[in-house]
């Protein structure tokens, strides 16, 4: 089916008229999807474009794709190698009859049935956009279907430190609860496009076998090994910048594994203390039913000591790539009122006492949680947009007026 031909069956979006509103097609993120290669999911919006279709608000942790009855979606399984199991086709149209039930070529299927033959494709694309004070070049996140980009984040990343200094996305704060919680195996990050990480595997940095190796080349071999240990979480993770937990359907949740939406992180913070400020990210979003506009990012190299007592500078990847970010930093944003809050977290659990703040700490103020007790697990404090701009170069331009305070349901 060619695009023209899609895009005809899409102009002319249409409900049964049968005296009666039909009941219509209501399925659940976890219960009447695929469970092991969902496709992506388009419909046309108000201005006759396609879009990824969006989850109704939640009720309670699930949510559901509503379509009327006669209404028509497009099913697509990005990329050339791809197609869906009941089309044979990359993409297809399908109509909904009611229930769980939608029609795709004349032919009746259950929505659980719409399996892709693989996992959805997506891509990173550059632009020609630049950020960080001209370092780095913003790069695209999302899926090509039908000759069409549907871009899910953007990332600020420098092509030659192979770094990467901000992501920036929305978490649906409606439906994020709802979201699909189905337990599907961690898939492995991917590189991208060929142009990325010139000269090296990131993959086979992050490997603990070459964590080893580089922290005992500049750290020395005593330090290495009181600093590794995998049974203890000290070792670094492929910590997310946008979260895969943030997006509700699986697709845009298995888009966040590309390496350029990734930095070195101390696993210990990674699923301690930043793991709970990314979680009160999306209650924040979910209390107040928004679009909540995020941007995660890093600052500076991290520090560590030496055999000799002396601070050295960390590298995954010679000696000025890839490097280990000193700070994480997030700022949340609230479209409706402009208020943001910006919070940031230290990436070193060994830490002997607690640092002094880049910016001046607002979390109580605000109501928000401070998490400061355990460095093991990460020093955590929040900022107004306006100081974190003033300590991180870097960071984007976000209309700020007021302070976002925390609040959950």
């Amino acid at each position: 089916m060619k695009f023209i031909g899609v895009a005809l069956a899409l102009a002319n979006f249409a409900f049964l008229a049968q005296g009666k509103s039909a009941p219509g097609c209501s399925l659940s993120l976890n219960n009447n999807l695929p469970i092991k290669n969902e496709p992506v999911f388009l419909t046309e919006n108000s201005k006759k474009q396609l879009e990824i279709l969006r989850p109704s608000p939640s009720e309670g942790k699930d949510s559901t794709l509503d379509l009327k009855t006669g209404q028509e979606i497009v099913v697509a399984c990005p990329s050339d190698k791809n197609n869906n199991v009941v089309s044979k086709e990359t993409f297809a149209v399908a109509k909904c009859e009611s229930g769980s039930t939608l029609v795709i070529n004349g032919a009746k299927v259950d929505s659980k049935e719409l399996d892709c033959k693989s996992k959805a494709e997506s891509n990173v694309i550059k632009t020609d956009r630049k950020c960080a004070n001209g370092k780095g070049t913003v790069l695209e996140i999302g899926f090509k279907v039908i000759s069409e980009w549907f871009k899910l984040l953007e990332v600020c990343h420098d092509l030659d430190e192979a770094k990467t200094y901000w992501a920036s996305h929305t978490i649906k704060g409606d439906g994020i609860e709802g979201k699909v919680y189905r337990s599907t195996a961690r898939p492995a990050f991917s590189r991208g496009e060929k142009w990325l990480y010139t000269g090296f595997n990131p993959d086979n940095a992050y490997k603990q076998s070459n964590q080893e190796k580089v922290l005992k080349a500049i750290l020395g071999p005593k330090s290495a090994t009181e600093y590794l240990d995998s049974k203890a979480t000290k070792f670094l993770a492929r910590g997310h910048l946008a979260p895969d937990a943030d997006f509700a359907n699986s697709p845009q949740q298995l888009a966040t594994y590309f390496f350029v939406n990734a930095a070195p992180q101390w696993q210990s913070i990674n699923a301690g203390n930043w793991l709970r400020t990314e979680v009160n990210a999306r209650t924040v979003a979910a209390a107040n039913q928004v679009d909540l506009e995020v941007v995660t990012g890093t600052l500076g190299v991290s520090k560590m000591v030496d055999d000799k007592g002396k601070e050295k500078e960390v590298y995954m990847e010679g000696k000025d790539r890839l490097p280990v970010p000193e700070y994480y930093w997030k700022i949340l944003r609230n479209p409706q009122d402009d208020s943001c809050m910006a919070i940031v977290a230290t990436n070193n659990p060994f830490l002997k006492s607690a640092p002094t703040p880049i910016c001046k700490d607002v979390c109580k103020a605000n109501n928000w949680p401070t998490y400061q007790d355990d460095l093991f697990k990460g020093y955590v404090y929040c900022c107004e947009y306006k100081d974190l701009k003033k300590a991180v170069p870097h960071v984007p331009d976000v209309a700020c007026k007021s302070t976002l305070k925390y609040k959950k349901n």
